[in-house]
């Protein structure tokens, strides 16, 4: 590779990330919670995690311990039958003993395990203040579960075409609330469609009559019930899947009881810091109307509960406004919208259209936010311009935000225009199917300018052997300008990275080594985005996130708490590679390999063959399975171009260049899984990324 021409670019469109040997994975929890003040079993379902040797909590006051359970391969087998919906992803079960300090306020937690190759997804752990009722699942409406005591939190999943039953005692007159937990318990199901639990439950009484019916809530997948019962029975609440599909991840919580369940709490916005005076509306609330004072410390989405002697509601969204903003509170017919005020209000007007004035002058580009959905609002907004002449100069519908990875559909609007002269504008905001009321509400805000992209960092836990290499990738939604530069703060002395700077592209992979001598431990980082704009340069944060896949393709950001690294014990060996991995080879269109030397690191006594295969699938390059034997310290590898595919790229107008890695792998034992076989790998370790481009 001496002598080749070397340029700094990089393009990840078509990368996908390495898979590692024994990485953890969750599916999902049963039950997904515990009561505070108490300690739960629970059991954990996923893939590698019957090598889980700590549970990890974003709160102090949740404990948790592994216990694998022992399972044989034929009752592995007997439980996975190729007939039913199961997945090779849940494969493994370990139970979790969990302690619950009476502090801990209710509601979701990040639940992860760590293993000895280091940290699983996330999934959420409910904390509530009612007991869990954990279901039989031989149940039927006529032998269904009996829940002798509410409140009750009823746990449980439901199979293929099953459908799951709980007998309660009713007295006629109370408000039941039945509140299901499904797709916030498991947002996003890979092989599934839809890609998520679709619950429906019903009430029926004693004689099978249906009381209440629910598939959903609003606008949320989650179902809820809220019914006065009509008389003194035994009633039973029943549970499936829309489209009767089931597994253990298909799993559900049910708040069940006369509990206080909030509809809604006005006005939902403020400004943080600062106190707003809210109605809370809602069942069960004691006064049925009540008031509070709220004041949040952090800016943008909050979670606001009620507490009242029977327990802890529903959590209900609250947005808080930056400091120093100034907010009108359901101002009157054709407020002044300006850029250092914000405007809430909602669609209580018999008109169902909501009108404000907007100072425009030329030159100046008018943008407005609207927020209603994405805070819990039933609108679905859309906004329109008109000029003097009350002619429609703009009209926005909805408008995606990428940063919302929980949410399918966008229904929030950002409008924006140029006026060509200075003018008095109207904006109206409406429902785009008329539907009007308190909890139609929104937030309107005007920028000069919105975010040219968001940047998402994943997975939120990079787990890196001591002396070895992992990646990252980094997700730009939007456009980005070159050029731009990712900065990686918080590594220790002794950490290598590479491939900091990112082109106007879609997906980046960055490598990170960490030192040979380095202790197992964590350690909090945090990555930024250098990027150019007008007039100089300015940084961005890239959220920390885990992936999920939903029904097969989509993929969605789940923002997670924090960005952490993971140092897990060392392998036998670790690989590198003879080049400088921050700067590009360069091929041209006569080349038909590319040679590439790979250096192997191995501790004393490991003498294995190390088998060398391509990291990254793509059409313009392949390589034969090649292996460093035992007695072997470097291999040189030729990587195979593909000729027709390159000469296909001659008439593109960008140059095309690949990021590329090499993986080591040491083959383990074979497991047959239905008529499937797998072959696990004792070890897999890679190199550091590395860039082609062709020369032009």
């Amino acid at each position: 590779m001496k002598g080749k021409k070397i340029i700094l670019v990089v393009l990840c469109a078509l990368l996908t990330l390495p898979l590692y040997a024994q990485k953890l994975s969750l599916g999902y929890l049963l039950p997904a919670g515990g009561t505070t003040g108490t300690t739960v079993e629970i059991e954990a379902g996923g893939l590698n995690i019957n090598k889980a040797t700590k549970v990890m909590f974003n709160h102090p006051g949740i404990k948790g311990e592994v216990t694998p359970i022992k399972e044989s391969a034929s009752a592995k087998k007997r439980r996975r039958n190729l007939n039913d919906q199961s997945s090779p992803q849940l494969a493994d079960r370990v139970k979790i003993r969990i302690s619950i300090a009476a502090n801990v306020p209710c509601g979701l937690y990040d639940l992860r395990l760590q293993g000895p190759s280091g940290v699983s997804n996330m999934l959420p752990f409910e904390v509530t203040s009612y007991p869990n009722f954990i279901e039989n699942k031989k149940s039927s409406l006529r032998k269904p579960n009996v829940v002798g005591k509410l409140p009750a939190v009823l746990c449980g999943y439901v199979t293929p075409g099953g459908v799951d039953y709980f007998k309660f005692a009713g007295r006629a007159g109370e408000t039941i609330v039945a509140s299901v937990k499904a797709r916030q318990l498991v947002p996003y199901i890979a092989d599934a469609v839809p890609g998520w639990f679709q619950p429906v439950i019903k009430i029926v009484d004693s004689r099978g009559r249906e009381v209440a019916y629910a598939d959903d809530y609003h606008h949320n997948v989650d179902p809820v019930i809220i019914k006065t019962l009509p008389k003194d029975d035994n009633y039973t609440l029943i549970i499936h899947d829309a489209i009767y599909r089931g597994r253990q991840d298909f799993n559900y919580r049910i708040h069940l009881g006369t509990i206080p369940f909030v509809t809604g709490r006005y006005p939902a916005y403020g400004v943080a810091g600062k106190k707003v005076e809210q109605q809370i509306e809602g069942v069960n609330l004691g006064t049925e109307r009540t008031k509070a004072k709220v004041k949040v410390k952090k800016e943008g989405y909050n979670q606001l509960t009620y507490t009242n002697s029977v327990g802890t509601s529903n959590a209900v969204p609250f947005y808080a406004l930056p400091k120093g903003v100034k907010l009108l509170q359901s101002p009157k017919p054709g407020a002044m919208l300006t850029m250092a005020s914000a405007i809430s209000d909602s669609l209580t007007s018999e008109s169902k259209v909501k009108r404000y004035r907007i100072d425009a002058r030329r030159g100046e580009p008018v943008i407005v936010e609207l927020i209603g959905r994405r805070n819990g609002s039933r609108i679905d907004a859309v906004m329109l311009l008109r000029d003097e002449m009350g002619r429609v100069v703009a009209k926005v519908d909805d408008t995606e935000d990428p940063t919302q990875g929980l949410m399918t559909f966008h229904a929030d609007p950002v409008l924006k225009y140029n006026p060509k002269r200075d003018c008095e504008l109207m904006l109206e905001v409406e429902d785009l199917h008329r539907g009007y009321g308190k909890d139609y509400h929104y937030l309107l805000r005007r920028h000069s300018q919105m975010p040219m992209f968001n940047a998402f960092v994943s997975p939120a836990n990079i787990s890196i052997p001591a002396g070895g290499t992992a990646t990252f990738r980094v997700d730009v939604s939007g456009k980005l300008k070159r050029p731009a530069h990712l900065v990686v703060e918080g590594l220790p002395k002794g950490f290598a990275t590479s491939n900091l700077n990112i082109l106007n592209v879609r997906r980046w992979n960055v490598s990170i080594t960490a030192p040979k001598d380095m202790e197992i431990s964590r350690f909090p980082i945090e990555v930024k985005l250098d990027y150019p704009v007008s007039g100089g340069r300015a940084q961005a944060n890239v959220l920390p996130t885990d992936d999920m896949m939903q029904a097969f393709y989509y993929t969605h950001h789940i923002q997670a708490a924090e960005l952490a690294v993971d140092v897990v014990k060392p392998s036998p060996y670790r690989l590198s590679l003879e080049m400088d991995i921050n700067e590009v080879i360069t091929i041209s269109e006569q080349d038909e390999v590319l040679p590439v030397k790979v250096l192997i690191d191995k501790d004393p006594g490991f003498n294995e063959p190390v088998e060398l295969l391509l990291g990254n699938k793509v059409k313009m390059f392949s390589l034969e399975p090649v292996s460093i034997m035992p007695e072997e310290s470097e291999k040189t590898i030729y990587i195979q171009l593909n000729k027709s595919y390159l000469e296909s790229l001659k008439n593109k107008k960008w140059k095309p260049t690949w990021q590329m890695n090499i993986i080591g792998t040491v083959k383990g034992e074979i497991v047959r899984q239905g008529k499937r076989s797998f072959q696990n790998a004792k070890y897999r370790e890679i190199t550091p990324y590395f860039v082609i481009s062709v020369k032009k």
